[in-house]
């Protein structure tokens, strides 16, 4: 008996030690197989030297500011130094706290996890893995080998951990980690999950911050701090306790810590997020057109971590969103309520129908062969979706039918502004909001206006017409021009406006009569000296804003009145980098164009426009927006309202103002909702105001217009409208007063003046420079 037991205990004992035997040839097998690349290359120490990872390329404004990314993966790769020490402590306390003594791996680690963590179910005492071997996870990732998935990866992990040692600094590969690790939410590295979670770089991340994100590590969704914070407080704090045993923080001081609620700043950086979002689109563009001439297919700016410096104002950008968020915001109640329950296209169903027709819903529909009716039913049951509402973005239950109405009634808005003696663009808003609505209203080309009759006015002015010559308020018909017959808005054809009149309360029939005698060819020539490249058509009616611009353009044209007749081009870049800081391209100087008309025409349009601002359709810029400065400017309202313009300029700012419905048939039906006056000139008007109580911009952008010289002065002394019919035309009054020798003498000497003045304006702006007007970056 006992022998029996004796023999079976010994085949036990040679059975067991045949399977051990068995395993540890196994797994022997399996890492020689691992190491000679049968499931696969183990990267070699040139390969692991020759790492790059895709980078965000970043876009500042002209002071530095951060504004947003371009990206494929939202990283920013930063160096050992601009990374907190207080992240690298909590890292290591956390994941590997003999990182400094192993070579990748670490068996003592292991061990003491395997019988604490498995056997006591200690989970204080963190993972297994190395800092090495989860950098060698995160560069190259786990790939699916079966029922051998785990073992393979895991060491191949080994291997590359041990090969990342031999060709990397400790600290270098702590960089490495910290730069492509995950924390949740599309962010990988520690730079950008500062700069979203806390509004602040790696470098300024406090202890009880570090311990945050570090605490992500273990599940960077389950513990994010925005969405848990109860669970991340818990993570953070334990986080706390592993450095105290570590020492890199006191008991006292982590005790502290662990009571303080997580302060976060958090910072939505995307695409569609972030700082001038429309802007930083039509910027991508620029920096792609730039780089492909420069540089053919050298550079990516999705994955190549260039850093794209603006010529935005960041204040300035700040004051133009509040304001397009909150006159937006007032302007489409009214136009809900003036609507109330009545679809503002009632008169053209066609557009409600082929909106629904482009969904993606009805084309599926139709594809797989429903009928109308089907189709129908199926676009109007409703369902959660998430929409945008003038308060933002809203949860609601609302079937596809009604949501395409919900987008049909939206009003939008382009806001632009510039500066003139520049060219830089110092804030863009294309619309209410990118995400929902990204087309970009800047660029858009609309009807223009009333703003367009600035440009006849300047070529009657520059062909020799004066300000003071009469025309008589009525209706004609023009026979030769299909019987075009202008009308006024409020109806009135009585007494005579002067040309400065005409354009001071934006007359109509005065303007179309100015028109007829420059004739429409010189005013689209002097249009396209204005740098408006848009097909204007040689037709009457353009003087009254028939033709289709973009704010953009017009924009810059108006820069001319602002800069005595020099054109100047627009640019929106002042320097593109590399991500080593080499520059690529680098905007050296204010990019003038021609001069489009003399110096005293422009001083005249200015003083005109600075009439309608003044006394004419532009006056509640000083009635209700408590505008003090001296602006020059025009409004704008086309045919049934559907848009509203406002343009307005300092000798340092000119900025133009759109706004309108998507659909032109969609549109405000009283001219008092509709008017440019009320659509467009308050976001203008809450945006100077904002900028009078900011000393800096005041200085910088709003600066009186000069006196204008006595010989320009008499030319603009007449009435604006009589209602009777002058007993001598004014025009002739001038010429006679001219005709004395005293007077050309004065003439002659105020001219002189004048000139001198303005050599001297240059000569400061060029002794300036021109990168100190264009931000403090420079």
């Amino acid at each position: 008996m006992k022998s029996n037991k004796k023999r079976l205990g010994k085949r036990i004992i040679t059975w067991l030690v045949l399977a051990i035997a068995a395993v540890m040839l196994f797994i022997g097998i399996l890492i020689l197989s691992v190491y000679l690349g049968v499931f696969g290359k183990i990267p070699a120490p040139t390969d692991l030297l020759a790492i790059e990872q895709d980078n965000a390329s970043l876009v500042y404004s002209a002071d530095g500011t951060l504004m947003g990314k371009y990206y494929l993966i939202n990283r920013q790769s930063i160096g050992n130094d601009a990374i907190s020490p207080f992240v690298r402590e909590a890292l290591i306390a956390t994941e590997d706290n003999r990182f400094f003594e192993h070579h990748g791996l670490d068996f003592i680690s292991l061990g003491r996890v395997i019988f604490k963590s498995v056997l006591l179910g200690n989970t204080s005492q963190g993972g297994g893995s190395t800092i090495s071997q989860q950098l060698a996870k995160n560069l190259y990732g786990r790939k699916s080998y079966g029922i051998f998935s785990l073992p393979v990866n895991k060491i191949k992990e080994m291997f590359i951990a041990q090969r990342l040692e031999d060709v990397y600094s400790k600290e270098e590969i702590l960089t490495l980690y910290l730069n492509t690790v995950a924390f949740g939410e599309d962010v990988y590295g520690i730079e950008a999950a500062a700069w979203r979670y806390f509004n602040k770089p790696s470098a300024n991340l406090n202890v009880p911050e570090s311990a945050t994100l570090i605490g992500m590590l273990a599940a960077n969704t389950y513990y994010n701090p925005r969405l848990y914070p109860e669970r991340s407080t818990t993570r953070r704090n334990l986080v706390l306790s592993r450095m105290v045993v570590q020492g890199f923080v006191t008991e006292k001081d982590a005790e502290k810590y662990k009571v303080q609620p997580i302060q976060l700043d958090y910072n939505l950086m995307g695409m569609n997020r972030g700082i001038a979002p429309y802007f930083r689109a039509f910027i991508r563009r620029q920096v792609n057109k730039i780089l492909k001439e420069k540089y053919g297919d050298t550079y990516n700016p999705e994955t190549d971590g260039l850093n794209i410096y603006t010529s935005i104002n960041i204040q300035l950008q700040s004051y133009a969103e509040q304001a397009v968020a909150k006159h937006m915001q007032k302007l489409q109640a009214e136009f809900d309520n003036h609507w109330k329950t009545k679809d503002p296209w009632y008169q053209y169903p066609e557009v409600y129908q082929k909106r629904l027709q482009k969904t993606t819903t009805y084309k599926q529909l139709k594809t797989d062969g429903k009928s109308n009716a089907e189709i129908e039913k199926k676009l109007n049951i409703p369902h959660t979706m998430q929409i945008l509402s003038p308060e933002g973005e809203q949860v609601v239950e609302m079937s596809i039918a009604d949501s395409v109405k919900h987008y049909l009634r939206m009003l939008n808005t382009g806001f632009l502004a510039t500066d003139p003696k520049t060219g830089a663009i110092l804030a863009w808003v294309g619309g209410i909001n990118h995400k929902y609505l990204p087309y970009d209203h800047v660029l858009a080309e609309r009807q223009v206006g009333s703003t367009f009759k600035p440009l006849v006015y300047t070529t009657a002015l520059n062909s020799g017409m004066q300000p003071c010559q009469m025309f008589v308020n009525e209706q004609r018909v023009y026979e030769d021009y299909d019987d075009w017959s202008p009308s006024n808005s409020e109806g009135v054809y009585e007494g005579w406006y002067s040309m400065k009149g005409g354009l001071k309360n934006s007359v109509n029939t005065i303007t179309a009569e100015i028109m007829m005698e420059t004739g429409p060819s010189n005013v689209v020539e002097l249009a396209r000296a204005l740098n408006i490249d848009t097909h204007i058509p040689e037709v009457p009616s353009i003087a009254l804003g028939t033709a289709e611009i973009s704010l953009f353009e017009m924009v810059e044209a108006y820069t001319a009145f602002a800069n005595n007749g020099y054109t100047v081009n627009s640019f929106g870049i002042l320097r593109i980098e590399d991500n080593e800081g080499n520059i690529l391209y680098e905007q050296s100087s204010p990019q003038y164009g021609q001069v489009a008309f003399n110096e005293d025409v422009a001083v005249q349009i200015t003083d005109m426009l600075q009439g309608v601002v003044n006394e004419g359709t532009g006056r509640s810029l000083r009635s209700i927006y408590g505008v003090h400065s001296d602006i020059a400017g025009k409004t704008g309202t086309t045919q049934n309202n559907a848009d509203g313009w406002f343009i307005g300029y300092t000798p340092d700012f000119v900025a133009g103002v759109w706004v309108g419905a998507e659909l032109p048939v969609i549109h405000f039906r009283t001219i008092a909702l509709g008017s440019g006056a009320h659509q467009a000139l308050p976001v203008f008007g809450l945006v100077v105001n904002k900028m009078e109580n900011d000393n800096t911009l005041a200085n910088l952008y709003l600066s009186p217009f000069p006196s204008l010289p006595d010989t320009l002065l008499l030319a603009m002394d007449c009435p604006d409208f009589t209602l009777e019919k002058p007993d001598k035309n004014l025009l002739d009054k001038f010429i006679d007063i001219f005709d004395r020798d005293d007077s050309a003498a004065i003439a002659k000497k105020e001219q002189k003046k004048a000139k001198r003045a303005r050599k001297e304006t240059v000569k400061k702006e060029e002794k300036e420079g021109f990168f100190k007007r264009v931000g403090k970056f420079f």
